[in-house]
């Protein structure tokens, strides 16, 4: 029962996370935090096995890890281009968009800097 609990949250928290572009997780374990970051997790009974970026891993009590996922609220500004820099789209054959397209994947254009990026 905590065990689906617990899942579930994570769950949720993970898909409020997938627009974050930076790291945003904070890992507490048993109370103290991690500095790692969480690339996978997996379930032995009722305990959880913390796999790192650097390769490492971690196997702890399920109830004793606590994992906080920032959300974007905002896309952040290109860093190095003007606020007022034009921005024009184009579909992943180069094809120009009239505007940004409501989910898929597609170029974003400010000035001399271009980003692609993915809309679920």
């Amino acid at each position: 029962m905590i065990k689906t609990k617990i899942l579930a949250v994570l769950a949720l928290l993970a898909v409020s996370s997938a627009v974050s572009a930076d790291n945003g997780q904070v890992v507490t374990v048993n109370g103290n935090t991690v500095a790692k970051t969480v690339t996978k997790m997996t379930f032995e009974g009722d305990n959880v096995v913390l796999h790192y970026a650097d390769q490492s891993t971690e196997t702890v009590d399920m109830g004793s890890v606590v994992i906080v996922f920032t959300v974007a609220d905002a896309i952040k500004a290109l860093s190095g281009e003007p606020a007022d820099a034009p921005v024009s789209y184009y579909d992943l054959n180069g094809r120009q968009l009239k505007q940004a397209p409501l989910k898929g994947g597609y170029i974003m254009r400010k000035g001399n800097t271009m980003v692609k990026l993915i809309k679920k």
